[in-house]
């Protein structure tokens, strides 16, 4: 319910702008005797989001030796987990260019921003090879069943606010991924290969932690994918 407000919120805000000053909201809100007007009213669903999450590390903090303490840090965890869905969602209703239905690769796990280099070739990669070559910038979508790479534009929408939107470029199928944790060079980088390495993606985050989130992610879908063939042959 909330992602689907989240996503439905820059329709809402632009339809507001339109409509502000018609007489009809004039008159409900003194009717209704409201002190704010309902742009306020539909941004309160977004706050909660985070006051939520805020309160329930207030309340843990001065509950460690009380009843109820594994409910509220299980509470806490289901608001993280669901703030970082409606980011994840909210980006990836910008994605422009895929002829498809993103719905169908499944639910968004991960989202972010990466240095790629790309090989098309079998072997290893070499990164003398490819440190001559100076990386692409893109965002990475994973979904349970595919891997999608877009790259990052900044868009203008109106005069009040500045988006971003993310334009498809390729997209690699799970069942036919694999990883490599670590590449010569830089600790922040690992390795994605595609087909038997027919495609190899050499992918560098951030920092070193985000780097093993998103690995760990990766491992569960591939972890994941072999429960399923090995319960289909058995």
């Amino acid at each position: 319910m909330y992602e689907k407000y989240c996503q439905n919120k820059p329709q809402s805000e632009s339809l507001w702008r339109q409509y502000a000053e018609s007489l009809f909201f004039q008159e409900c809100q003194k009717k209704l005797e409201h002190k704010l007007s309902l742009d306020s009213y539909l941004l309160k669903p977004v706050q909660r989001l985070t006051k939520y999450q805020l309160l329930l590390k207030e309340l843990l903090k001065y509950s460690t030796s009380c009843e109820g303490v594994q409910e509220l840090q299980e509470a806490l965890v289901a608001m993280l987990d669901l703030v970082k869905s409606v980011n994840d969602s909210m980006h990836q209703i910008s994605i422009t260019g895929y002829d498809g239905d993103l719905g169908e690769l499944g639910k968004v796990l991960m989202q972010g921003s990466f240095s790629v280099w790309v090989g098309h070739r079998k072997g290893p990669t070499k990164m003398k090879d490819l440190a001559r070559f100076k990386p692409m910038q893109r965002h990475l979508f994973l979904y349970e069943k595919a891997l999608v790479f877009c790259k990052k534009r900044e868009e203008h929408c109106d005069s009040y606010d500045k988006r971003s939107s993310y334009s498809f470029k390729h997209f690699l199928k799970m069942n036919a991924v694999g990883i490599t944790e670590n590449v010569k060079g830089d600790p922040r980088k690992f390795e994605i290969w595609y087909s038997g390495r027919e495609e190899v993606y050499v992918v560098q985050a951030q920092t070193f932690d985000l780097k093993m989130a998103w690995l760990n992610e990766i491992r569960k879908i591939l972890f994941k994918q072999q429960q399923l063939i090995k319960g289909t042959v058995s």
